[in-house]
């Protein structure tokens, strides 16, 4: 028995087969999003030719992208013989069992709701690899997302609240169209001394302002854990852009002890949503007659 999850972001769509206990995946795989008015088609056309074989049994997924987006997905899903997504909001709170032990996440948005639904699961998925640690979980895509989880009594963790910017290829592109001189820059993974040409100069600007939102947030919630005779957080980075930021946060704030350790993790929304799916236990829907779906790529 196995579930379809799905993390559908601005820039990308991922997938997923999960076993029915939220704990592996059994394939998946990336699909960029189409930008054109065919965009429907041509995510029928991709996705439908990648499902896994058989159909799950259920799909689940979250969803920051455009209502043509997700439609487009509702589409293509169906096509390939699966059945209809539900899809996960943020929550208040969330408790359900992980692989060992139990997880419990407090939202502390002052509307809870409003948090997005991929922050939501990424920090669910944290929670649940790293039980009764204080985190800052960044995600750098099309947006940046820093977000800080604070170890709770009673092995409860609380998210406490985090910042949102535009991403790299966000910032970038922002130059280009705003200004009349400055050029669409390639960006660099590594950018070292000072810039001496406008590509450079962009390309670092970018890199810069990425490494000094994360470093000033992680100095802040590590000194208030300090303060407070806590252990200093660990830092998890994903997303698109997030090995990018390995290196030079490393030299920052892991030279400096500001954090105990910074890993690399990959897929952290669709573990969430994985996790969540089986801890509320809902019911498989009925499956169509026709199921016409193919093998994926292990991820």
């Amino acid at each position: 028995m196995s579930w379809l999850v799905i993390d559908a972001g601005n820039s990308t769509i991922k997938w997923a087969r999960s076993v029915a206990d939220g704990t592996r995946f059994l394939g998946g795989g990336v699909e960029a999003q189409a930008r054109d008015p065919l965009r429907a088609a041509v995510l029928d056309k991709h996705l439908t030719a990648q499902w896994i074989t058989p159909p799950p049994l259920a799909a689940y997924g979250v969803c920051v992208a455009d209502d043509v987006t997700r439609l487009a997905i509702e589409y293509a899903v169906r096509s390939a013989g699966s059945p209809e997504i539900r899809w996960f909001g943020a929550q208040r709170h969330f408790e359900g069992r992980g692989v060992a032990h139990t997880v419990a996440l407090l939202n502390g948005y002052r509307d809870p709701l409003q948090l997005g639904a991929d922050r939501w699961h990424a920090m669910i998925a944290a929670c649940a690899k790293y039980p009764d640690e204080s985190l800052i979980v960044v995600s750098s895509g099309t947006a940046t997302t820093v977000d800080c989880v604070r170890a709770g009594p009673l092995a409860a963790a609380i998210f406490v609240g985090g910042v949102i910017a535009p991403g790299y290829d966000l910032m970038r592109e922002s130059l280009a169209r705003g200004t009349a001189q400055l050029p669409l820059a390639d960006l660099r993974t590594e950018v070292n001394g000072y810039p001496r040409s406008t590509s450079d100069a962009i390309a670092g600007g970018v890199h810069y302002a990425q490494v000094g939102l994360v470093e000033n947030i992680a100095r802040q919630f590590a000194a208030e854990l300090d303060g407070e005779g806590k252990d200093a957080p660990r830092l998890l980075l994903s997303g698109g852009r997030g090995r990018a930021l390995l290196a030079p946060l490393t030299r920052s704030l892991l030279a400096e002890k500001a954090v105990s350790s910074i890993v690399l993790e990959s897929n952290l929304v669709l573990r969430g949503v994985a996790l969540r799916a089986h801890n509320e236990g809902a019911p498989p829907p009925t499956l169509p007659q026709a199921a016409h779906s193919r093998v994926v790529a292990a991820a």
